[in-house]
């Protein structure tokens, strides 16, 4: 989602208020303290107005605070600070706020109607997403099942939840992957810990903060932490219910995680072969870049286990194909048009004219030259390995031992005296390993590193200047000034509806922001994919939703503490890091009614995802305009965006998510409710995605469940630090009670954070291996001669008790068919793979 679906919640809030600019709505109240800031106060907007209804409470703390940045203050009713959104707009980003660049709302007298108006507008629009989804679903069952999966009688408008309901964990882990149980794993923990601490946390702070500043006019603000008054003893409260909410997050992760460790090692003990019994080989020596050479020197006269040739089942080098690989995808892009060509002809007329004839007589004779071309190539690219010629050799290989305790016997130990060479390393799944990467020598690795790095620089650095000068041409005034008619249209539409202009201006007002952070997550991986030598699909995933997560964490959660530049803020709080607790104390507490609404749009996002739009235009383009059958229009349909539906994405917004929840927990208890519905329907969603509708996703075996809990150690210490920032605030001073109560909180998340490190999951602990191998629960046999054994459930899971969840699920049986995932027997370049039936 991102900032995108983001975007719509202000077009939602602008619908019950007129849209003005952030900096007019500072003051709610008579204001008692100004602040003008100087050449660095671009940390914080122009003019700091702190009403009593705001969080500051005393004005010698906020000149501590903001005295390191106030160099020549402006007075406080300098006409510098007179400007409307428009002027704004021109003086452009350099004295526009990043909070203001996104149009983040301040709190208001007033935001109860716009809170509503989210409310009603995501209700309604998630109701009619998922009716749009029934039909769609009723229309091509096909797009939304697996291939191979049953759609008899699976396309009414509550089957689909039937299934979700009845599909188990082990299901999940057995249809999906760990990485996919893991997704929805996070979703259910995060349910789980909304139910444990919201309910006290609602029984409890809502009605002290709404007793706590009663003579208020504004009842949303009632129910928020900046209107109790200062030194209150609610502050105590405050501070207990930190404690509360560190506890009670830790018990759930705690217990969470230990239920992934049974699982993960669950699936590294049924890991598929080749996978479990294979190890990744880089910087391999010169004399060694060869087939025969590198099985030689495991296992030949001089070899490393003296000639045991059962040690090792085969040895491959990664080849540089530059010249085959354009030549097998050109293949490949002929078999595709000719197998559309053929099933458009099956589904049309059984005589086609000669001209249709000759076409497909042309395609397939297209088809077996370019057959002969390939094979030749690869004979030819086979032939200087044998000789090992380094323009077709690379430095990469996969060595595959006969047995799991030979590759972890290897992973465990340095071939070399030079640590540089003979680099080993765990190989991700074989249809996974991105052999582009592998091709690459070293120099022009590092080389296409630091242009990555530099992209990345740039996208953190130029975002809001693409953003502005964009949204410069998507104002309501600029489309009135350059479309007359829709100025007309438009006058003519609010005096029917009052509020249309508002709701307009407001969804014109971040069209460029949504725009621009929808095509976030494809940024980053093309990035990623393009520059970053990475080895296999999903550490590109991996990568992308660890920026992904923290992109979102600068300029969503954190872009009111930003000022006018990342840069200036950075500086500044590399002199000063405690800084930012004071950052966040000022601003995030007042704009929680925007992430109010940040999270109730987000309703509308997970139930737009499930009506896999994409897939569904390119399965009817097929069939409707090509004639194609349902199978083949199907096959050419999947699969999905790897970059905006991958788990890196997913798992980085879920973690932004929790983040707004855990932040704002006790500065603004309502946002519990909003949470809880947006974790259940991304459960619900989810749920139907990963299991029953998408392709299966290659798998890490739980590689980004172990980095989500990495972020909800660090979201855990925000929340602390802001807690005290807001305690500090409102005593004057750091010398009080609650804050050091809240701050001692920090022990407990960093005893969380060691327990969840303290356990070992990369790889199968000794006496975990030893009872598989005695108890038979194993893939790969232990046995040095390589026996096989099959496990009941190859994917870690046990098997679907229900045949009718398997059928949906695609997977026929429980006997642990390796095609069933997708696997490749081999580590092999696809473009260097004979066709089945030819000769080697």
């Amino acid at each position: 989602m991102g900032l995108g679906p983001g975007g719509l919640l202000v077009a939602a809030a602008a619908a019950a208020s007129s849209t003005v600019s952030t900096s007019a709505r500072l003051v709610a109240t008579p204001p008692r303290l100004g602040i003008g800031l100087g050449p660095l106060g671009q940390l914080l907007p122009d003019r700091v107005e702190v009403s009593e209804l705001q969080l500051v409470a005393k004005p010698g703390l906020v000149s501590q605070v903001l005295a390191p940045l106030d160099e020549t203050a402006t007075p406080p009713n300098s006409s510098a600070f007179a400007h409307s959104p428009l002027d704004v707009l021109r003086r452009g980003a350099a004295n526009r706020t990043q909070a203001e660049i996104v149009r983040v709302r301040l709190n208001a007298q007033g935001d109860g109607r716009a809170l509503l108006g989210s409310l009603i507008f995501s209700g309604i629009g998630a109701l009619l997403i998922l009716m749009l989804f029934t039909l769609l679903r009723r229309r091509a069952p096909e797009v939304y099942a697996r291939e191979g999966a049953s759609v008899d009688g699976t396309n009414g408008p509550k089957d689909w939840w039937a299934l979700v309901r009845a599909t188990s964990p082990d299901d999940e882990v057995r249809a999906a992957g760990l990485d996919a149980w893991a997704l929805l794993e996070f979703y259910r923990l995060n349910i789980r810990i909304i139910w444990m601490i919201g309910p006290p946390i609602l029984l409890v702070i809502c009605p002290a903060h709404y007793v706590a500043t009663r003579g208020s006019p504004d009842f949303l603000g009632r129910l928020d932490i900046s209107g109790i008054p200062d030194r209150s003893a609610f502050y105590w409260m405050h501070a207990a219910f930190v404690w509360f909410v560190v506890l009670s997050v830790s018990f759930c992760v705690s217990v969470a995680h230990r239920d992934f460790l049974a699982r993960r090692f669950r699936w590294l003990r049924s890991a598929p072969s080749p996978q479990a019994t294979t190890v990744m080989v880089e910087n391999i020596p010169e004399a060694l870049r060869s087939d025969a050479a590198l099985k030689d020197y495991f296992c030949g006269r001089d070899g490393l286990f003296m000639r045991r040739s059962e040690i090792v089942a085969d040895a491959y080098i990664v080849r540089k194909t530059y010249q085959l690989r354009p030549m097998w995808e050109h293949l490949q892009e002929l078999r595709r048009t000719l197998s559309l060509a053929r099933s458009s002809r099956r589904q049309g007329h059984e005589e086609s004219d000669a001209e249709e004839e000759e076409k497909l007589r042309q395609l397939a004779q297209d088809v077996r030259d370019q057959e002969q071309e390939v094979a030749a190539e690869r004979m030819r690219v086979e032939a200087a390995v044998a000789v090992r010629d380094p323009s077709v050799c690379s430095s990469s290989g996969f060595v595959t031992f006969t047995s799991v305790l030979w590759q972890r016997l290897a992973l465990k130990e340095d071939f070399r005296a030079n640590k540089a060479e003979f680099v080993i390393s765990a190989p991700a799944d074989p249809s996974d390993v991105v052999y582009e990467n592998l091709m690459a020598d070293a120099v022009g690795s590092h080389t296409r590193e630091w242009l990555g790095w530099l992209c990345l620089l740039g996208l953190f650095l130029g975002w809001s200047p693409v953003v502005v000068f964009i949204s410069s041409w998507t104002t309501l005034s600029t489309i009135e000034a350059y479309v007359p008619l829709a100025d007309d249209a438009l006058r003519i539409a609010s005096d029917i509806l009052p509020f249309l202009p508002s709701l307009v201006e407001g969804v014109l007002a971040t069209a460029a922001l949504r725009l621009f952070l929808a095509l976030l997550p494809d940024i980053l991986y093309r990035i990623i994919t393009g520059c970053f030598c990475v080895k296999s699909g999903v550490a590109a995933q991996f990568r992308l939703g660890r920026w992904y997560f923290s992109f979102l964490l600068i300029f969503v959660l954190l872009v009111t503490t930003l000022g006018r530049s990342l840069v200036v803020t950075a500086v500044a709080l590399a002199k000063d890091p405690t800084r930012i607790i004071d950052l966040m104390a000022v601003w995030l507490p007042r704009a929680s009614h925007y992430y109010f609404s940040y999270m109730i749009m987000g309703w509308l996002t997970l139930a737009w995802e499930m009506t896999r739009f994409a897939n569904f235009a390119v399965y009817y383009s097929l069939t409707a305009f090509h004639g194609s059958g349902p199978k083949a229009a199907k096959h050419f349909s999947e699969p999905e965006s790897a970059a905006s539906y991958g788990m890196g994405a997913r798992m980085g917004l879920a973690s932004l998510m929790f983040a707004i929840t855990i932040v704002f927990s006790t500065c603004s208890p309502l946002m519990l409710v909003f949470s809880l519905v947006y974790f259940s329907i991304g459960r619900m969603a989810y749920g139907y995605l990963l299991v029953h509708a998408e392709t299966r996703k290659p798998d890490s075996g739980g590689h980004f469940w172990v980095e989500a809990m990495r972020q909800v150690c660090f979201i855990l210490v925000l929340f602390v630090l802001l807690m005290t920032g807001v305690l500090v605030a409102r005593f004057n001073t750091f010398w009080c009670g609650p804050a050091f109560l809240t701050l001692g909180a920090l022990p407990a998340v960093y005893m969380l954070w060691s327990r969840l490190h303290s356990y070992e999951w990369e790889t199968l602990p000794l006496e975990e291996m030893m009872k598989a191998w005695r108890s038979g629960d194993s893939v790969r046999s232990m046995e040095p001669d390589g026996a096989e054994q099959v496990a009941a459930s190859p994917a870690g899971g046990a098997c679907p008790t229900s045949p009718d969840i398997r059928a949906t699920m695609g997977v026929g049986s429980c006997s642990g068919d390796v095609s069933q995932l997708g696997l490749q027997a081999r580590y092999r370049q696809p473009e260097c793979e004979p066709p089945p039936g030819a000769a080697p």
